[in-house]
């Protein structure tokens, strides 16, 4: 399987901007910019972010395949994700993930949230220090 972006840039760092589009998605238009740029009315985002959401949403995916071979469906897996970066080098990325699944045991589910981590593409492509918090409701 193959996925493909292209991303396009238009003029300098500072002032200019770029624009996505996904082969497969809805990423036609979005405007991506620097770090420290301020929104310009229409949704933007920056690496940094599509990394992150890259590997929160791959992460849930992987767990809720896990989930599914086991017979269990989650009522909600919402991850949020902080990349760690310093001197330009992304460092770590951690998972903060609070889920809803009715009828299982916690150390079932810890069970799975390391497997899906050791399974997650995305995690596996970074090569940095990964960080699970994983909290059942």
């Amino acid at each position: 399987m193959k996925s493909t972006v292209t991303a396009i840039w238009q003029g300098n760092f500072k002032e200019g901007n770029g624009f996505l589009k996904g082969e497969n998605s809805t990423l036609e238009g979005v405007e991506y910019k620097p770090v420290f740029a301020k929104a310009s009315g229409q949704p933007i985002t920056n690496p940094e972010e599509l990394l992150g959401s890259a590997h929160a949403t791959c992460f849930n995916m992987t767990l809720s395949y896990i989930l599914s071979q086991a017979g269990i469906s989650a009522e909600s897996l919402q991850t949020e994700v902080v990349i760690g970066i310093n001197n330009n080098v992304i460092l770590s990325s951690t998972l903060n993930l609070v889920a809803k699944i009715p009828g299982i045991a916690d150390n079932e589910f810890q069970d799975y949230v390391i497997k899906a981590k050791q399974m997650c593409a995305v995690g596996n492509a970074l090569k940095v220090e990964i960080e699970v918090n994983a909290q059942l409701l």
